[in-house]
C-alpha cells in the first residue's frame, strides 16, 4: 500500500553512476558534527504552516565562518495539512533549535501532495545563498524518474541536508514460489508510477509478469481485494507496517522481499526491522543473477530509494560548499533532536552525510532513465502525457 544479502560483487560496486560518485566524493570532504544532545523539546517549538516563523534556539557550530542567513524560507512541496506539511512542522522545528542565534525559518506549503509543483518552483526561483530550503516527498523524485512532463526539475540538482526514510515490504500470496517464470502476479496499486512501481519492476526482474490492479488506495481496499481473490501481491508501507504484515499473513500473503536500507557506503542491506526478510537485490542475485546488472536494475534501485523517501530537506544547486557544510551540521543536530532510540521508529531521520546518501540514491543517469521509461511503455503501457 502506498502509505520496509548477499554481498554485491565487484561489478555491482562499479554500477554506481557518476552523479552519485561525485556527490559522495563531495560528502567525504565536508566536516560534520553534532554539538550534543538537544535540550529543548519539540513541544515547545512553534508551528511552520501559514508562513509562521521559527526562531533559532541553540548556538551551533555552523555559526563559524561566513555569515549565516537570518531569514530562511522553506518551500514545503505539498498542501497545508498534507503528509509533507505535517513532517515539515516537526523537521523545521528541530532545525530551528540548531540554527545560529537570530536566524529564523518559515515554511510555506506549495502545490499538490506529489510535490511536483513545489519542486518546480524551488528550482526555478531559488537563489543558492543558503537562505532557501525545500522539504519534498519521494513522490516528486518518482515523477522525475518516470519522465512525468510536469516535473521541470532535476533531482540531481538537489543538495541534501536531511532525509526521512520508511521501510517497505512486498508481500505475495504463495510466497517466493509464486514468482515462477512468466507467471502473472496481480499487484495492488494506487498509481502505476507511485511507490508500488518498486513492486511492479521488482517482480518483473525476478522473472514473473506483473499485472497492476489500479485504484487500491489503502489497507481496507487491499484487504477487500484479497478477500475477493483479485490481487496476489502488495507493497506495504506506512506507520502501521508491522501490523499490516501480520494481518495480511493471516490472509495468505507472505513477505518475499524488502526495500532494504542503505549503509554508509550507499549499498542496500536488509532492513533491521525485518532481519529475516531478504533485501530485493539479495533475492535477485539468488534467483536470477543475470538480471542484477544493467540499467533496469539501476532503475529499480533509484525507484526503491524514492519509495523509501518519506521526505527530503534540500538546498538548491550551486549552494557554496561552506554553506552546505553548515546546513549539514544543522541537519545532523536536527536529526538528533527527532531521534528516539527507545522507540521502534517507523521513520528513520538522517542528517548530514547519511541523509545525503539516502537522497542521492534517487538519482539516475540518462541511460537508466531511458530504460525505466522504455520498460513502463513496454510492460505497463504507460507513457508520459
Amino acid at each position: 500500500m502506498t502509505d520496509a544479502p548477499l554481498e554485491p560483487g565487484p561489478r555491482e560496486d562499479r554500477r554506481i553512476g557518476s552523479t552519485r560518485r561525485s556527490l559522495l566524493g563531495v560528502l567525504a570532504g565536508l566536516p560534520l558534527a553534532i554539538s550534543g544532545p538537544a535540550r529543548r523539546s519539540l513541544a515547545a517549538s512553534a508551528q511552520t504552516s501559514n508562513g509562521q516563523t521559527l526562531p533559532g534556539q541553540i548556538t551551533s557550530a555552523a555559526n563559524a565562518g561566513s555569515p549565516f542567513p537570518t531569514d530562511i524560507l522553506a518551500t514545503i512541496a505539498g498542501p497545508e495539512g498534507g503528509a509533507t506539511d505535517r513532517w515539515a512542522r516537526s523537521v523545521l522545528s528541530a532545525l530551528a533549535q540548531a540554527l545560529p542565534p537570530g536566524a529564523r525559518v518559515r515554511g510555506v506549503p506549495t502545490g499538490a501532495a506529489d510535490g511536483v509543483t513545489g519542486a518546480n518552483q524551488f528550482e526555478a526561483r531559488t537563489a543558492p545563498d543558503g537562505s532557501s530550503l525545500l522539504v519534498v516527498p519521494g513522490a516528486a523524485a518518482l515523477a522525475w524518474l518516470v519522465g512525468d512532463p510536469r516535473a521541470q526539475f532535476d533531482v540531481g540538482h538537489w543538495v541534501p541536508v536531511m532525509a526521512g526514510v520508511c521501510s517497505g515490504v512486498v508481500a505475495l500470496r504463495g510466497g517466493p514460489a509464486a514468482l515462477a517464470p512468466g507467471r502473472k502476479v496481480r499487484i495492488a496499486t494506487a498509481s502505476l508510477v507511485g511507490p508500488e512501481l518498486a513492486a511492479l519492476l521488482g517482480v518483473d526482474l525476478l522473472g514473473a509478469q506483473p499485472v497492476p490492479v489500479a485504484g487500491l488506495m489503502d489497507e481496507a481496499s487491499v484487504r477487500a481485494a484479497l478477500a475477493k481473490g483479485s490481487i496476489d501481491a502488495a507493497l506495504l508501507r506506512g506507520p502501521k507496517l508491522a501490523d499490516e504484515v501480520a494481518a495480511l499473513s493471516d490472509l495468505g500473503m507472505q513477505p518475499v522481499f524488502g526495500l532494504g536500507i542503505l549503509n554508509e557506503g550507499g549499498k542496500a542491506i536488509r532492513d533491521p526491522r525485518f532481519p529475516d526478510l531478504p533485501e530485493f537485490s539479495e533475492l535477485l542475485m539468488a534467483s536470477r543473477p543475470q538480471a542484477a546488472y544493467g540499467a533496469l536494475f539501476d532503475g529499480w534501485q533509484a525507484i526503491a530509494a524514492a519509495a523509501r523517501l518519506e521526505f527530503a530537506v534540500v538546498l538548491p544547486q550551486l549552494t557554496p560548499a561552506a554553506m552546505v557544510a553548515k546546513w549539514r551540521r544543522i541537519g545532523s543536530e536536527a536529526a538528533a533532536v527527532l531521534a528516539n532510540p527507545a522507540s521502534d521508529q517507523v521513520i528513520r531521520v538522517h542528517g548530514g552525510a547519511p541523509g545525503a546518501v539516502e537522497v542521492s540514491a534517487t538519482v539516475a543517469e540518462s541511460g537508466t532513465l531511458l530504460e525505466i521509461r522504455r520498460w513502463l511503455g513496454k510492460r505497463l503501457d504507460w507513457h508520459p502525457s
